[in-house]
């Protein structure tokens, strides 16, 4: 009977692709990693190893016992240790501001709506109602309330609308208001920011870096 393999081995240009078999248990792979390492190891120089735990989550726990292993080889070092596996807090914080949303429907006086990622509304933001976003605000009909986007410090979020013409405007921490002055009324605006601070503008006056961007974050609805 072929023995069962715990790990697989696969050379890559700059070293070493180690592949850990999600079938098996804990203790095997890391046995059958400790003594591939040995059998391995030459007398002199660094080489890089990328483990991969597949299917397998990695603890606090499991990921000091994998570099225990391989500490205890001092010609290789860990480039990479990575698991198709995350909790869904580290998706959360990961992926968050990443995640599409689509809203349809005008959002009237007194509404007040948050988004954890980025949103599309087909519909109208209305004056005295609010939009927050943890990603950037996309909006098919036109901004007369108070829109919040990056809300929680994302500042390549974007806020874009048919009209756009807002109370209230936040992109991260940066804020325009007009109780400081009126802001403008904006065919195809599009809001970003700058080093000096939020510029609006049209949508086609952005920069191209920022456009690909918009688009990017479509595509990964």
């Amino acid at each position: 009977m072929e023995r069962k393999r715990h790990i697989t081995i696969k050379g890559h240009r700059n070293g070493i692709a180690i592949h850990f078999n999600p079938r098996s248990g804990i203790d095997e792979v890391l046995g059958e990693l400790e003594a591939t390492l040995q059998e391995m190891e030459p007398p002199s120089g660094k080489i890089a190893l990328k483990l991969h735990a597949g299917t397998r989550y990695i603890d606090e726990e499991l990921s000091r016992q994998i570099r225990e292993v391989v500490a205890r080889h001092g010609v290789f070092y860990i480039e990479e240790l990575s698991s198709e596996v995350m909790l869904t807090e580290e998706a959360k914080a990961t992926y968050g501001k990443k995640t599409f949303h689509y809203h349809s429907g005008t959002i009237r006086s007194g509404q007040v709506l948050d988004f954890d990622g980025s949103v599309l509304i087909i519909g109208d933001i209305n004056p005295g109602s609010e939009v927050r976003a943890t990603g950037s605000i996309y909006c098919l009909g036109t901004i007369r309330g108070n829109v919040r986007a990056g809300v929680e410090g994302w500042e390549e979020a974007v806020i874009t609308a048919s009209l756009l013409h807002p109370k209230f405007l936040a992109i991260g921490e940066h804020v325009l208001a007009s109780d400081d002055e009126e802001l403008p009324e904006i065919e195809m605006g599009c809001a970003y920011q700058t080093n000096q601070g939020i510029e609006m503008t049209r949508l086609r006056q952005v920069m191209t870096g920022l456009k690909d961007a918009y688009a990017m974050e479509l595509q990964r609805g």
